[in-house]
C-alpha cells in the first residue's frame, strides 16, 4: 500500500496542477465505493460532450475527465468519523465514450482497470500510461468517485449541437463481492442541468441527492439477515480539496422517540442515533440496543432519519443548509426547533435531508424465512430522494 505523501505525491505530479479554484461543470457522483480482498467496485462512466478539460486542468478541450476520489482506508476504512482523504486526476476520454473502471484493480489488472477490450482509439486510454484502478494500493477502503468535465453554459452547449439542460455525464456502480458472486448495484447521480451561466460554477451540489428524512424502513429477521446503512453526507460542494469533513447523523425515530415497530405493531423503544464522516457503514445493531436486536428476530419496520451536523461548542447538533443564492453557498446552520410542532418540536424533525443512504442486506447462513436456500442471496436499496427537496425545486 502507498504511504498517502506518495500517493499524494505521484499524483500531484502526474496532474501538474492543484484543482483549487477550478469552474467545473457538468459533474456525476457515485456515493458508494467498498473495496476489500474479496469486494470490489466497478464504474461506468458515460460522456456524451467534446466540452472536457485539458490534462493540465484547462477548460474545453477534447480529451479528458476529471476524476476525484474519496476514501478512507486501512484502520480508518471502518471509522465512522474519520475525515476522507482525497486525490485527483485528469484523465483520457472523448465524445459519447463509455469507460468501465474496476476501482480495485482486481479485474482489469493488466489494463489499468480499464475493462472489457476498450479498443483505445478514440479515448486512448491506453496510449496515456495512467492507472484508472483508483484502489489499486489502498485496500482496504471505501469512499465515493465523482467525475467532471468542462461542459460550459447553456449557450454553449448549443453552440456544440448539443442538447441544453442534458446532462452529459452519467454512471453506474456495481459492488462485486467476487469470492462468493454476489453483487448489487445503483445509478449514479447526475448534477442539475445549469439554468444560467451563474449555475455553472457549482456543479457539485448534491444536496438535491439527499435521501428521504424520514423513510420508513423494513428490516429483515436479525436472526437470518446482517442488515447495514451505507451513509455519505452530501453538500453544496461535494467536491472539497484535499479532505472531506462532512458529518450526518442516521437515526430510528418512529414516533417522537428513539423506537421501531415488530410484525405485530408493537412499539419497542431503545434505539441510538450514529454520526458518519464523509462515508461509512453503520450496522442495524449499532443503532439499538441489545433488547430491541433480541426482540426483532422476526425484523419489523422504522422510520429511518438522515441529517447533517454543525457543531456548537463542543456538541454536534442538527443542522439546515443555507437558503440565499442557491446553489452558490451551503452553509450550515443550527435547525431552530419548532415550537409549534409541540411533540416535534425537536430540531432533528425539521433538520434537512443530509446524506444518500442505501440499504444493504445479506444472507448470515443458509435460510430464509427458516427455510433453506442455496447460494448467497444480496440486495441493496438506495433511499431515494424527497420529490419536494428543496434543493431539487430550488436552485439558479
Amino acid at each position: 500500500m502507498f504511504a498517502k505523501n506518495k500517493l499524494a505525491s505521484a499524483v500531484a505530479a502526474a496532474i501538474g496542477v492543484s484543482a483549487v479554484g477550478v469552474a467545473q461543470a457538468d459533474t456525476v457522483f457515485f456515493p458508494y465505493v467498498a473495496l476489500s480482498e474479496t469486494v470490489t467496485t466497478v464504474v461506468s462512466v458515460i460522456n456524451t460532450t467534446e466540452n472536457n478539460w485539458n490534462s493540465d486542468g484547462s477548460a474545453r478541450a477534447a480529451t479528458h475527465l476529471h476524476y476525484r476520489f474519496y476514501y478512507k482506508t486501512g484502520a480508518n476504512a471502518n471509522n465512522l468519523t474519520a475525515n476522507c482523504e482525497e486525490y485527483n486526476e485528469y484523465l483520457p476520454t472523448s465524445r459519447n465514450d463509455i469507460q468501465t473502471i474496476d476501482l480495485g484493480g482486481i479485474f482489469g489488472a493488466n489494463t489499468s482497470g480499464v475493462l472489457f477490450n476498450d479498443p483505445s482509439v478514440n479515448n486512448q486510454w491506453q496510449q496515456s500510461g495512467r492507472d484508472y484502478a483508483f484502489g489499486r494500493y489502498l485496500i482496504p477502503a471505501r469512499g465515493y468517485l465523482t467525475v467532471d468535465n468542462s461542459n460550459a453554459d447553456p449557450s454553449f452547449i448549443a453552440n456544440r449541437g448539443e442538447l441544453a439542460n442534458i446532462p452529459t455525464l452519467s454512471g453506474e456502480a456495481f459492488v462485486f463481492e467476487f469470492a462468493s458472486g454476489a453483487a448489487w448495484g445503483y445509478p449514479a447521480y447526475s448534477s442539475l442541468p445549469p439554468r444560467a451561466i451563474t449555475d455553472t460554477l457549482y456543479p457539485a451540489d448534491f444536496r438535491y441527492a439527499a435521501s428521504r428524512n424520514p423513510a420508513d424502513v423494513a428490516f429483515m429477521p436479525l436472526s437470518e439477515v446482517t442488515t447495514a446503512f451505507l451513509v455519505t453526507p452530501v453538500s453544496a460542494d461535494q467536491t472539497p480539496d484535499v479532505a472531506n469533513n462532512y458529518r450526518a447523523r442516521i437515526d430510528i425515530r418512529s414516533t417522537v422517540r428513539g423506537d421501531l415497530f415488530d410484525r405485530d405493531e408493537n412499539l419497542i423503544s431503545g434505539t441510538s442515533p450514529v454520526d458518519v464522516v464523509c462515508v461509512g457503514r453503520v450496522n442495524l445493531p449499532d443503532l439499538i440496543s441489545d433488547g430491541v436486536e433480541a426482540r426483532l428476530s422476526n425484523g419489523g419496520w422504522g422510520r429511518v432519519w438522515n441529517y447533517r451536523l454543525v457543531q456548537v461548542g463542543s456538541n454536534w447538533v442538527p443542522a439546515n443548509f443555507a437558503r440565499a443564492n442557491q446553489p452558490s453557498t451551503g452553509g450550515l446552520t443550527p435547525t431552530p426547533a419548532n415550537a409549534a410542532a409541540g411533540a416535534f418540536a425537536d430540531p432533528r424533525y425539521n433538520a434537512d435531508d443530509g446524506a444518500v443512504v442505501i440499504k444493504l442486506e445479506y444472507n448470515l447462513g443458509a435460510t430464509l424465512n427458516g427455510e433453506a436456500v442455496g447460494g448467497t442471496y444480496n440486495n441493496a436499496i438506495m433511499l431515494r430522494p424527497d420529490p419536494n427537496n428543496y434543493f431539487l425545486n430550488n436552485y439558479q
